[in-house]
């Protein structure tokens, strides 16, 4: 966050015109306001931390006290269930006129910007929400995994991530393949930490390695998304191409959060609404526009307009240190911003000391501590099924463990 809040800040109005199309409305104020906002953030979730002093630093694996023979079970639930979802997203998209030959187009002309497929497979909520499974499925294989070799399990492992991948190139969707990366990467990371020695240097090592290689994968999936088409009009390097891309969906993240505090989203008392996006997205929710019944506004059309009025449709991004301010205004978006994280810290001392339960949260938890500069996963609807899924799988590993005899 003060890497890209440094950017935003130095980059002039001329600069936001000429590379991503949009005039900079962000003010020096704003940004000191986002700052703070990180900053509290940052002291809440340093508070457990210090107050434990450092007591049952990398306990053993919280996954040990849980039978591996529930933990496959809970596998092949997940699994079953996210490949429903995925059946249900293709007939979806062939419903919607899809076609084979339009999976191949996009492929062979490594193009898509322009593709229709986004329109095709855009998701229903309650049918195609089970795809969001797959994040649930890889904590649990890999927590899994960690413990015994099993390749029943890793095969299936391959076979999400490749779906994965599919959503990631053809439906531009790269958070489908990060969110499932992160995850692992973080419980892979806190298990080496745990076997100490070369494992706990290499995973203290690791942000020297996954920066750069954050920004190759970013490289990649961009430049189908958007290089093949921006190459035939601007020419230029496609390194410089990516850095610029890269540095614009943070920088106006931040802009498109000062859109939002000036033109009109917080500028009254009004419901939340980016922060608990999943209630308002819920099935049953969503279908009976219960917050458009409350308030009489349509939050996503409002934000699509101001956008296309004030900044640019292309980069959309709202700014996850933009959205507290939004729902709940200055003082409770400082507020906001400290409790979220106190919580964190208070998940991640949980994992660290041995609880289950934080070991399977905590590691989904991580991906919108990342991507907190472009907008506020723990709030949206996509992430909502892997948690119920995973708190559920905690509360009956506890059940069962608490209890005498085989269940």
């Amino acid at each position: 966050m003060p890497v890209t809040l440094l950017i935003a800040w130095q980059l002039d109005d001329s600069y936001f015109r000429e590379s991503w199309g949009t005039a900079k409305s962000l003010t020096h104020d704003t940004l000191l306001l986002f700052a703070a906002g990180a900053l509290l953030f940052a002291i809440g979730g340093m508070l457990p931390l210090l107050l434990s002093g450092g007591r049952g630093r990398h306990a053993a694996s919280p996954a040990a006290a849980v039978d591996t023979g529930f933990l496959r079970r809970c596998c092949v639930v997940l699994y079953r269930l996210t490949i429903v979802g995925y059946v249900a997203l293709a007939a979806v998209g062939a419903s919607r006129g899809a076609r084979p030959a339009d999976l191949l187009d996009a492929l062979t002309s490594q193009d898509a910007f322009d593709s229709t497929l986004r329109t095709q497979f855009a998701p229903i909520a309650g049918i195609t929400t089970l795809t969001q499974l797959g994040i649930a499925y890889v904590v649990v294989a890999v927590t899994l995994l960690t413990r015994e070799s099993n390749r029943y399990v890793a095969r299936r492992l391959v076979v999400v991530v490749v779906l994965a991948l599919m959503r990631a190139f053809f439906l531009t969707e790269r958070l489908a393949i990060l969110e499932l990366a992160i995850p692992a990467v973080g419980i892979l990371a806190m298990h080496a930490a745990r076997r100490g020695g070369a494992g706990r240097r290499l995973s203290s090592a690791a942000p020297f390695v996954l920066v750069p290689g954050a920004i190759a994968v970013f490289g990649i999936f961009e430049y189908s998304r958007s290089w093949v088409f921006y190459s035939q009009q601007r020419g230029g390097s496609f390194l410089q191409f990516v850095i610029d891309r890269l540095a614009g969906y943070y920088a106006t993240a931040y802009n498109n959060g000062q859109i939002a505090l000036t033109y009109g989203l917080g500028s009254d008392v009004r419901l939340p609404y980016g922060s608990i996006e999943a209630f308002w997205t819920a099935p049953g929710i969503s279908q009976w526009d219960l917050y458009g019944r409350l308030t009489g506004r349509y939050e996503p059309d409002d934000y699509a307009y101001l956008l296309q009025q004030y900044g640019t449709p292309e980069f959309n991004s709202p700014g996850g240190l933009s959205i507290p301010f939004v729902d709940y205004g200055t003082a409770g978006g400082l507020v906001f911003f400290f409790v979220v994280g106190l919580a964190l810290g208070i998940a991640y001392l949980r994992w660290r000391d041995g609880e289950f339960w934080a070991s399977l949260v905590y590691p989904v938890a991580l991906t919108g501590l990342l991507e907190m500069p472009r907008y506020l996963y723990w709030g949206q609807g996509r992430v909502l099924p892997s948690f119920v899924a995973l708190l559920v799988i905690a509360w009956l590993a506890r059940r069962s463990t608490s209890t005498r005899g085989p269940r």
